[in-house]
């Protein structure tokens, strides 16, 4: 540090920490963003769809709609869990290879 400056020295630190501030959650991020990628392309693989956002939305939908069906289902509440669980299977069914 050839400077005995403290102002200068007080400003090196406070920059050393925000870069491994910085650093550090750049590489959270990353790993967070590799563990997702990995996840969905798991589950893609398993349900035998391409690993693509319309996909995911459409499972979803899917999933939400069998998920709804389900419940209406317990509920006893048998023409709303044939009208939200049929269309549901449907889209799984044809989402599904």
């Amino acid at each position: 540090m050839g400077n005995d400056n403290p102002f200068q020295w007080l400003g090196e630190q406070i920059g050393r920490i925000l870069r491994l501030i910085v650093e550090g959650l750049a590489w959270v991020l990353t790993h967070i963003g590799t563990a997702v990628n990995s996840f969905y392309r798991g589950l893609g693989d398993a349900l035998g769809i391409n690993p693509t956002l319309i996909s995911l939305v459409i499972l979803l939908i899917g999933v939400a709609l069998l998920l709804s069906g389900l419940r209406s289902l317990f509920a006893r509440r048998f023409v709303s869990a044939a009208v939200a669980g049929i269309p549901g299977i449907l889209i799984l069914s044809w989402l599904i290879r």
